[in-house]
């Protein structure tokens, strides 16, 4: 028998797979806030969230997601929160910075911060939304992107070793 040496080609040579591990991780964080929906208010069964169960469970349609990136490497967090994580989706948020507002909401989740649409007309007010995001976050967060590829996420918090 011979020794072979047998190449495999990176994720990233895949065709379409960054959309398509960005696409199932969109409806993973839809389907994070449906639930916890339903757990902390009880509505998460309510028709206006129709769109996003859609989303969610069939995968039908496409809805933004946005990622805030941090300016600082140093990341405040309360121990408990890193032990037993949750999402704060009442507009009265321990962190400032968190808009839940023009149809928009943003949560915290082991430090990344998302912002989804949770009405169907979000396109209407996206641009204010956007706008008023970042003059909460100014200071802490160097802008955002829209998530459409599996690395528009920094899941390494690289910018925690970033010596700028």
């Amino acid at each position: 028998m011979r020794n072979k040496l047998a190449i495999k080609s990176t994720y990233k040579l895949h065709r379409h797979f960054q959309e398509n591990v960005a696409r199932q991780l969109k409806r993973g964080l839809f389907k994070i806030y449906l639930e916890e929906r339903e757990r902390q208010f009880e509505d998460g069964h309510d028709t206006k969230f129709d769109f996003i169960r859609e989303f969610a469970r069939y995968n039908i349609g496409d809805y933004p997601v946005y990622y805030f990136e941090r300016t600082h490497g140093i990341i405040p967090m309360v121990q408990e929160w890193a032990r037993h994580p949750r999402l704060f989706l009442e507009k009265d948020y321990p962190m400032k910075y968190l808009v839940n507002d023009y149809g928009f909401v943003e949560f915290e989740f082991l430090s990344h911060v998302f912002g989804l649409p949770t009405t169907r007309t979000w396109e209407l007010a996206v641009l204010n939304y956007l706008a008023e995001s970042m003059k909460r976050k100014e200071g802490q967060f160097k802008s955002y992107k829209q998530i459409v590829k599996f690395n528009d996420i920094d899941l390494t918090l690289s910018i925690i070793g970033d010596k700028k």
